[in-house]
């Protein structure tokens, strides 16, 4: 998996086609590189930039009764690293984001959601963070409050062992909403070394009910130096599972 510790990140914000005259939002990204987690060093991958990048060409989902005053929270990001992802989220589909991630990597999600508020606020977006561990994913994250479920879920490069796609299904079923406006959005590198787990990952999530809905495949640019292809997918429940989901 590329990264690197860039601290600012132009991402598009036009549709549908992106030029070089097009607006950008600016991402301020801080990487701790000492800050681990599962033996992993806090940094942005490549899968974050091309989803980032990817967000403004997706059909915006129906934010339609979420936030206060409901059981169900706009946007939430699992796996959320420097949270890149979420937080163009939150100003690009002009909601709030919850970033959620292990313990070590919370603190470093507060100071970039402190860099980015004004920038967020611009586009009429915001963002908060908690502690989430996919074992245990029904646990109360400090930045959802009551709100249990959410409308859209996003994951950028989250599977990379064999754990991984076992406990990221785990996740998905507990927390995203149950209802046909639900979506989740995933991006993730096609490497070899990686492709069983992403076969493992679809399979789960097809036999938790879920059916994919919309991908693509993009690469970075020349500033990453790499050319590996990277996927992205946007799944919804199938509508027998709703109807078997209701009283």
């Amino acid at each position: 998996m590329s990264s690197r510790t860039r601290l600012t990140f132009h991402i598009t914000l036009s549709t549908p086609t992106p030029t070089p005259s097009s607006p950008t939002l600016t991402i301020q990204i801080t990487d701790p590189r000492s800050t681990t987690a599962n033996n992993l060093a806090l940094a942005t991958w490549g899968s974050s930039e091309i989803l980032a990048n990817q967000l403004h060409r997706l059909p915006i989902p129906d934010f339609t009764a979420t936030g206060p005053g409901t059981q169900t929270f706009p946007i939430l990001e699992l796996g959320a690293g420097t949270g890149l992802v979420g937080l163009s989220a939150a100003a690009i589909w002009q909601q709030r984001t919850c970033l959620t991630d292990l313990r070590p990597i919370v603190p470093n999600l507060e100071a970039n959601i402190a860099a980015n508020r004004k920038e967020l606020a611009k586009y009429g977006g915001s963002a908060v963070c908690g502690v989430l561990d996919w074992d245990d994913p029904e646990t109360r994250v400090l930045g959802l409050g009551e709100m249990v479920r959410a409308r859209v879920i996003l994951a950028a490069d989250t599977v990379y062992s064999e754990e991984h796609p076992a406990l990221l299904t785990k996740a998905v079923v507990a927390r995203l909403e149950r209802g046909e406006r639900a979506r989740l959005v995933m991006c993730y590198p096609l490497r070899i070394g990686y492709l069983d787990h992403i076969r493992d990952l679809w399979a789960r999530l097809e036999d938790a009910g879920l059916v994919c809905v919309l991908e693509g495949r993009e690469t970075l640019d020349q500033s990453w130096e790499e050319d590996t292809p990277y996927e992205w997918c946007v799944w919804r429940w199938r509508e027998e599972r709703l109807q078997q989901q209701q009283p």
